[in-house]
């Protein structure tokens, strides 16, 4: 069977969310009428302040925040830290407002445990997913809990235009929630480690763009600009279902054909900020033809073919072929049949050369692989048939297909940042 991975508060591959009242309306924002969620509980504060100082403070600030309530003990062994190294860091974060001491909890022998656990809302963050039609956001708690989710239309794709866009919608969501503390930018293309858009097929930018350096300037915050893949990743390693591998890989299909690797629990980018950001994956049809996966998979070449099968109008879209397929139209589904045969071909060859324990699948098209009252195994039994019998135990998750793992990540990249105390 292949799992659903569960997004948002309170799931079991996240630490415990806090309790939210949340509300939908509409608002002004960037100009336009715009839907947003909204947490009725947000506080307004002043901005906060940055995060640990001091190597032993980031280890037990990220271990708190990734892992939940830890009790001082529990602290001082997993990060081999001295009691008097323990005292001094945590009594500076508590002093910082970072950390909040949590009930006592009773043992059955020994004194009662005072576990440690972070402020969520000391600081909040802002995640930005650029897509060429739309900017979407979240505005989320230091784990990763959503507060308020926006999305904004974008003029054109162009640089400035995007810019623009990003700073229209993020200046009134500043306002609104004085808390946050850093943004973080996610977009398809490739991004240097200080924010530079080298370029981005997705977009049709081929010049560079110093992207973080024009949005930390305009919105006065650190800005993280990163690839949206990487931060997906990130997003998943540190919130989600990732935290409980050491070594997982994220196939996704859609707009783009795209591979993250996570081994050892450090997310791979490559020399050159490319690993896995290929079109040129390689798969075979059902009937033994080699071919790219973004020529059976990727959402271009499928809307093409299902236009010309006739499984959606001659205007339909990629949107319109998920509904088909949903709907059990045979042409749609045949569409995924080959889809399903062409991921589980890739999928195979990722699993079979890195050997992962967990193999999470995404993107825009993803809904294609499981015809309807399908929970994968179809999928599955595909997969089982391009691997070692000793590596079929492996879990098999999917994600949501719509933004919402996309802007969590982004702001993701802003939430290490801070944790790092940058």
């Amino acid at each position: 069977m292949v799992h659903p991975a569960a997004a948002g508060g309170g799931q079991p591959d996240r630490p415990p969310a806090r309790p939210t009242t949340r509300e939908r309306s509409t608002a002004h924002y960037a100009g336009a009428m715009v839907e947003q969620v909204i947490d009725a509980g947000v506080l307004r504060a002043p901005l906060p302040s940055r995060g640990p100082s001091g190597d032993s403070a980031r280890a037990v600030f990220e271990q708190i925040l990734r892992h939940g309530p830890r009790p001082r003990s529990e602290l001082a062994t997993l990060l081999q830290l001295s009691g008097a190294t323990l005292t001094r860091v945590t009594r500076d974060l508590l002093d910082a407002g970072l950390l909040r001491e949590m009930p006592p909890v009773t043992r059955e022998r020994g004194r009662p445990q005072e576990p440690l656990d972070v402020d969520e809302d000391h600081a909040h963050f802002l995640g930005v997913k650029v897509t060429a039609q739309e900017v979407f956001a979240v505005v989320t708690t230091m784990r990763g809990n959503p507060h308020e989710e926006i999305a904004v239309p974008v003029r054109s794709a162009a640089p400035e235009d995007v810019i623009e866009a990003v700073i229209a919608l993020a200046a009134p969501v500043l306002a609104a929630h004085p808390r946050i503390a850093g943004i973080g930018v996610s977009l398809g293309g490739r991004v240097t480690g200080d924010g530079v858009v080298l370029s981005s097929s997705m977009l049709g930018w081929d010049t560079p763009v110093p992207l973080a350096e024009r949005l930390t300037a305009a919105l006065d915050r650190p800005v993280t600009v990163e690839n949206d893949l990487i931060a997906l990743l990130q997003g998943v390693l540190w919130f989600g279902i990732g935290r409980r591998y050491d070594s997982f890989v994220l196939l996704t299909i859609g707009a783009g054909i795209a591979i993250g690797i996570v081994h050892d629990g450090r997310v791979m980018k490559g020399r050159t900020h490319l690993a896995g950001l290929t079109q040129t994956l390689p798969t075979a049809t059902r009937d033994g033809r080699h071919v790219r996966l973004a020529e059976v998979a990727g959402g271009p070449a499928l809307v093409e073919r299902a236009r010309a099968t006739g499984a959606i109008g001659p205007e339909g879209d990629l949107a319109a072929l998920l509904a088909a397929h949903a709907a059990g139209v045979p042409a749609a589904l045949e569409l995924g049949e080959e889809v399903a045969h062409a991921l589980a071909v890739s999928a195979g060859a990722l699993v079979g050369t890195l050997d992962p324990q967990a193999l999470l699948l995404g993107g825009e098209a993803i809904g294609m692989i499981s015809a309807p009252g399908d929970r994968g195994e179809r999928f599955r039994a595909l997969l089982e048939g391009q691997i070692a019998p000793v590596q079929r135990d492996i879990d098999v998750r999917l994600l949501s297909e719509d933004f919402d793992e996309w802007t969590r990540g982004a702001a993701v990249t802003a939430i290490q940042r801070f944790a790092a105390g940058v």
